[in-house]
């Protein structure tokens, strides 16, 4: 995500309902039911932030799940951050779509290693 929930939200409205019909399930998405956290992605889209040095290396290390820094890096970033605010309730289930990105993670080597961002 690199937008501001205002602006991200109508977007994976958009694009979970499209996935919806395309498994032809049956299921119309209420649109109160997307909710989108800013945040997590800044200062910009491709910037590592400590955060997402936090979660790349916290995955790597405890569940051999590598992220890419540019995107699911700052995702699980988020996710970790809500759950620690108690976003979430202990029993609800939680899916994280791991997307790739694993070559981009090259790129930062150096900060994913050392942990400045």
């Amino acid at each position: 995500m690199s937008r501001d929930p205002a602006d991200q939200e109508p977007l994976v409205f958009k694009e979970a309902q499209a996935v919806a019909d395309l498994l032809n399930v049956g299921l119309h998405i209420p649109r109160e039911s997307v909710v989108s956290v800013g945040g997590y992605w800044q200062p910009k889209y491709s910037i590592p932030n400590d955060m997402m040095v936090e979660a790349v290396q916290m995955l790597a290390r405890t569940e051999g799940i590598l992220l890419d820094p540019v995107y699911t890096g700052k995702i699980m970033a988020g996710l970790i951050g809500l759950a620690r605010k108690g976003f979430f309730k202990p029993h609800e289930n939680v899916l994280f779509l791991h997307t790739g990105g694993l070559p981009s993670l090259h790129a930062y080597e150096q900060v994913v290693l050392t942990g400045e961002a």
